[in-house]
């Protein structure tokens, strides 16, 4: 199993905190640590992220990532709609899958 965590800067995001397009932030991680740790620890302004989504699932900042993940962050230029029924189905599975991974 990987331990690193890549993640993906979009729209004005990797300008922000000095890096290029489309070149990624590759972290390595022991375990389990909230999302919000990760953007404060390499800079990346929360206030500017619109969506995050950890593994093509959309997240809240307060979740945690784990060793292998996929991060993607979207700031707030970019035009989505997220539907709300949808987005609490999703956190509801995702916390269900965090609870049994830490079983």
């Amino acid at each position: 199993m990987s331990t690193e965590v890549n993640i993906h800067l979009y729209g004005s995001l990797p300008f922000l905190v000095g890096r290029k397009q489309n070149q990624p932030i590759n972290i390595s991680l022991d375990g389990p640590v909230p999302i919000s740790d990760v953007l404060s620890d390499h800079q990346i302004p929360t206030e500017e992220i619109q969506l995050i989504m950890r593994n093509h699932r959309p997240v809240h900042p307060d979740d945690t990532i784990r060793p292998g993940d996929r991060l993607a962050l979207f700031p707030k230029e970019y035009p989505f709609f997220v539907d709300w029924y949808d987005y609490r189905a999703t956190s509801k599975a995702n916390d269900r899958r965090d609870d049994n991974l830490d079983s």
